[in-house]
């Protein structure tokens, strides 16, 4: 089993036109707003809101939403921040504690490697996240409920690093700059990642009828929805078929963009939710899953119980070099 992960830029897929049952229940998306309507890019000041810029040199913003600026939010210490974000989480499974401190000595000594030459301030913060689940080393077979539990706790931990840093930068105190997860440093605060995106969620009970719909469209009822909040509404959604493993492996996309609907003009592409984990399973397990995360970076990823099952056209790793054909 393969998990692939990547930063997505710009995601174009062409989806196959579903079975002749699915076509029977018509499902129309939601679109959000176009990003033509979205208002020009507020200034976040930098006391508050630092990133390093761009490696490269590069000017460009990767939105997936329109930004506000907040005004009149009330100030709080940084620790309190970070209480409060992973109180409303919605989800206590993977993500122990928030330590905020300052950047670790390593990544001060080398600034070109880490922040492109630029300095952090001087009072900058670092979080220092414990969520072991995220960067667990996987045994050489691991099953398939092994390697969800990691990707979950993968997923959970991006969202809360954007979340992190844009309620920091909302606070007006201290920036966030860089975070490490169990001993493992995951990044930093890069230019191209907007601050203050807000995304255009229905409402819970909307969305939770919306999945209903899809369900009975493509042949799968919900086995668990938990909607997460680590700033807005991240659906981590488990759905549970008894279709052919394959034949519904095949349908997944078509089911992204009913439940998570995105419309691009140019190269920007506007998301319905900050952050979405479908994984699907039948009743040997969980056999393919798709998620993404906007919010303090763009990342994407999929996963599949073998080469046949996987949602999206994808490459197998070099190594990989006796895969069965699929059929």
């Amino acid at each position: 089993m393969v998990r692939l992960r990547t930063i997505v830029i710009v995601s174009t897929v062409v989806l196959i036109a579903a079975s002749s049952s699915a076509a029977a229940v018509i499902v129309k998306p939601t679109l959000p707003p176009s990003p033509a309507t979205w208002p020009p890019y507020p200034h976040f000041p930098a006391h508050s809101c630092w990133a390093r810029p761009s490696p490269g040199g590069g000017t460009g913003l990767l939105r997936a939403a329109p930004s506000y600026r907040e005004t009149g939010s009330v100030r709080l210490r940084p620790a309190a921040v970070a209480d409060r974000l992973l109180a409303r989480l919605g989800d206590q499974r993977y993500l122990h504690r928030i330590e905020l401190g300052p950047p670790p000595p390593l990544v001060l000594g080398h600034l070109k490697g880490w922040f492109a030459g630029a300095r952090p301030p001087a009072n900058a913060l670092w979080a220092y996240i414990a969520a072991p689940a995220a960067v667990a080393t996987l045994p050489t077979h691991p099953n398939a409920s092994t390697v969800q539990a990691e990707a979950i706790a993968e997923w959970e931990t991006e969202l809360v690093e954007g979340g992190l840093r844009d309620a920091l930068c909302a606070a007006g105190g201290a920036p966030l700059v860089g975070w490490t997860t169990s001993g493992t440093t995951q990044g930093v605060s890069d230019h191209s990642f907007p601050f203050g995106q807000r995304f255009p969620n229905p409402t819970a009970a909307a969305f939770r009828a919306r999945v209903r719909k899809v369900g009975k469209k493509y042949g799968f009822r919900v086995a668990s929805l938990r909607l997460l909040h680590p700033d807005e509404l991240a659906p981590l959604l488990t759905i549970t078929t008894t279709r052919n493993r394959k034949r519904f492996a095949h349908d997944l996309p078509a089911i992204m963009r009913l439940l998570d609907p995105t419309r691009s003009v140019g190269t920007t592409t506007a998301t319905t939710f900050e952050g979405f984990y479908l994984e699907a399973e039948d009743r040997t397990g969980p056999f393919a899953s798709i998620d993404n995360a906007y919010r303090g970076e763009i990342m994407g990823g999929e996963w599949a119980a073998n080469p046949c099952l996987y949602p999206y056209p994808h490459s197998e790793p070099a190594t990989l070099t006796h895969t069965p054909p699929c059929s």
